[in-house]
């Protein structure tokens, strides 16, 4: 089964290195299927920044732009989602510091907001978990720093690996190690639920 699992990345990987080789040729079918893939996951990601849905799509709309206006001059990427990902970050907090409300924050980075939620609602209310419970989950999940909360959405919700999450946070591999556990510790701490810690281990 890992066999299976190894040639099926491999297999995932070339698909993704050929769209995005396509696409700096100035492939309009590759274009649109970057669009149609990474979108919806931009979009998402984005939101958690910014509640403001139609400000996220104003700003996917203008990154995509320039990101087939510079296409001849893009690197080659090993993991196209983590790249995006990591691109579209950088510009959604930038284009919030040009934010009358943001200009007065020392530190960006620290100060950025997201809001973070999980596709375990489903698992839990399947799994007979009371409701008082998800509530409790929720509030602490909210106690998390916001980059702890960031880093939990993108290594649970993501499904990305500690190196990539560590490029996309602009952080070391160990402080996004660290971050998983420290958050983890926390909420394993205040929530006692047997079925949420088998869920992430």
């Amino acid at each position: 089964m890992q066999m299976a699992l190894l040639v099926s990345d491999k297999i995932l990987v070339s698909e993704e290195e050929i769209l995005w080789q396509a696409f700096k040729a100035g492939d309009r079918n590759a274009f649109s299927q970057l669009l149609k893939t990474y979108y919806p996951i931009l979009l998402s990601y984005g939101v958690r920044f910014q509640q403001e849905k139609d400000y996220v799509k104003d700003c996917l709309h203008d990154f995509f732009v320039e990101l087939w206006n510079r296409r001849e001059n893009l690197d080659d990427v090993q993991c196209l989602k983590a790249y995006l990902l990591q691109s579209f970050r950088r510009r959604i907090l930038r284009e919030k510091s040009k934010d009358k409300w943001f200009r007065e924050i020392a530190d960006l980075d620290q100060e950025y907001c997201f809001e973070v939620q999980f596709n375990i609602e489903t698992y839990l209310i399947e799994n007979e978990v009371k409701h008082e419970h998800l509530q409790k989950l929720h509030t602490y999940l909210k106690k998390l720093s916001k980059r702890e909360q960031e880093v939990i959405y993108l290594r649970f919700y993501e499904e990305l690996d500690y190196a990539k999450i560590a490029d996309i946070m602009s952080i070391k591999n160990h402080s996004a190690v660290n971050l998983v556990h420290e958050a983890l510790k926390h909420l394993r701490n205040h929530w006692f639920l047997v079925v949420f810690a088998s869920l992430f281990n």
